[in-house]
């Protein structure tokens, strides 16, 4: 496999170890590693080691290593792992150390990044949440929405990512969606998220960007604990691998029924907004009040710092 993969890591040495196995055994020729700093705690420091433990015995396996000399938490740390790839490689995968594709995930990305390169489209996604409720004709479909478990971009895509969202502006036309994309671009812009993925969306669709997103999940994302989206169960993301003999769409537009089902049902505007987000919370309390606890502990000190 010629196609460059970068792996983005922290302090996950049983996750880091399969993912590399895995990619070495599938005979990956190129292997870009970023690693973000541990904090200052112990049991970070330590978990830190034992990744550096790991990293150490692949040495010899086509990897480079790029470590960053602190922490620097998600959103930074990925963007710089990036950034840095890019200025390796034209063309390449992105993979984060709980994600775990099939083997046809890597001929999809190859095909897609030769077929689109120059394109509207930006992002070639291996992530499909459609459960198998909406008919997809082709093998693949074009989205609104870059799901990030696992995809492929070139070095130009990149550069029109906009982390500080400088660019941003309200563009949207229905209601609820609106205010839903409205909220969550206010906040990135102010650094309440730490996502670099938020602002990467926001980027596509601030320059009229397509995603490609396969006709199957190609990704498993095995760091899943449980979501917190009921609608969804880790069964729902398993992988199944793509034909060969692509069918590719005769245009490139977006497939609006899926994108509605996935914005329905996977981000679930409604459980972001008031007053129908008190139900959602009521639930949590509910069902699993050790999330509730943990979700308002997060909220408080966020308010705290942010206002």
């Amino acid at each position: 496999m010629k196609l460059p993969v970068l792996l983005l890591i922290y302090n996950r040495p049983k996750e880091t170890q399969k993912i590399l196995n895995y990619l070495v055994k599938i005979r990956i020729k190129k292997i870009f590693v970023s690693i973000d700093g541990p904090k200052q705690t112990k049991k970070d420091k330590d978990s830190s080691k034992k990744v550096e433990l790991i990293l150490n015995k692949f040495r010899n396996k086509n990897i480079i290593i790029n470590k960053l000399n602190k922490h620097y938490g998600c959103k930074k740390a990925v963007e710089k792992g990036i950034s840095w790839f890019f200025n390796n490689v034209k063309k390449g995968i992105i993979l984060e150390d709980d994600c775990i594709p099939s083997k046809s995930f890597f001929l999809f990305c190859e095909k897609m990044l030769n077929k689109y390169y120059n394109t509207q489209v930006k992002v070639i996604s291996g992530n499909n949440f459609l459960k198998n409720e909406i008919k997809v004709n082709n093998h693949y479909y074009f989205s609104k929405f870059n799901h990030c478990w696992g995809w492929a971009t070139w070095k130009e895509a990149w550069s029109i990512y906009d982390g500080d969202l400088k660019n941003w502006e309200r563009f949207f036309n229905n209601s609820t969606n609106k205010l839903y994309w409205e909220k969550i671009f206010d906040l990135s812009k102010k650094n309440y998220f730490d996502s670099w993925a938020y602002p990467w969306l926001y980027s596509i669709w601030y320059n009229r960007g397509f995603t490609i997103i396969p006709k199957y999940n190609l990704v498993k994302n095995v760091g899943l604990k449980g979501t917190h989206n009921t609608f969804y169960l880790k069964s729902d993301f398993k992988v199944k691998n793509l034909e060969k003999n692509y069918k590719h769409p005769t245009k490139m537009v977006f497939n609006e029924k899926a994108d509605n089902y996935v914005m329905k049902n996977f981000f679930k505007p409604k459980n972001f907004l008031w007053p129908t987000r008190l139900l959602f919370l009521s639930k949590m309390l509910f069902l699993n009040p050790k999330i509730f606890i943990k979700v308002s502990i997060k909220k408080l000190k966020r308010n705290y710092i942010y206002g």
